[in-house]
């Protein structure tokens, strides 16, 4: 937020492709950070993989929604070097392991609205299969009440 990865431009024809050195280096920043949540997830320490995960998914929607983290003229999760996946199934893993049915709806939601249809249906269907029963129930009826369109239940 303090601008250090934020690398401005003359953008024309001619360089319409170029990604600036600080962008890279913050998308490789942000995977390793990513990854080192998911391990935090993997050794069971779900409270604080939560927290990580939290802090990073806030400001990766403040940087597509706008905030000059990053340069790029097309900017978006495609240039994180790793496997987005993995990342999201441990988020929701741990979500799943320290939350009640309130908490994991209110946190998934906006990760459904985020994106287009391929990772809502990855979202929502990674969520489903991770969530408790209780969870799961608060998770479907929250997103019928909001009329979101989503994939058929696995």
């Amino acid at each position: 937020m303090a601008g250090k990865y934020y690398a401005e431009f003359e953008w024309n024809s001619k360089n319409y492709t170029h990604v600036p050195e600080e962008t890279e280096q913050w998308f490789d920043l942000l995977n390793d950070l990513l990854a080192d949540s998911t391990q935090l997830s993997t050794r069971g320490e779900h409270a604080i993989a939560v927290e990580c995960f939290g802090l990073l998914y806030d400001l990766i929607e403040q940087m597509e929604e706008g905030e000059e983290i990053v340069f790029a003229h097309e900017l978006g999760m495609w240039m994180l070097p790793g496997d987005q996946k993995p990342y999201l199934a441990a988020y929701l893993a741990s979500l799943a392991a320290v939350s009640t049915p309130e908490e994991f709806t209110a946190t998934v939601v906006p990760l459904i609205r985020r994106d287009g249809p391929s990772f809502t249906a990855q979202v929502y269907n990674e969520a489903l299969r991770v969530a408790n029963t209780e969870q799961r129930a608060a998770l479907k009826a929250e997103v019928k009440r909001q009329k979101i369109k989503t994939p058929a239940t696995p």
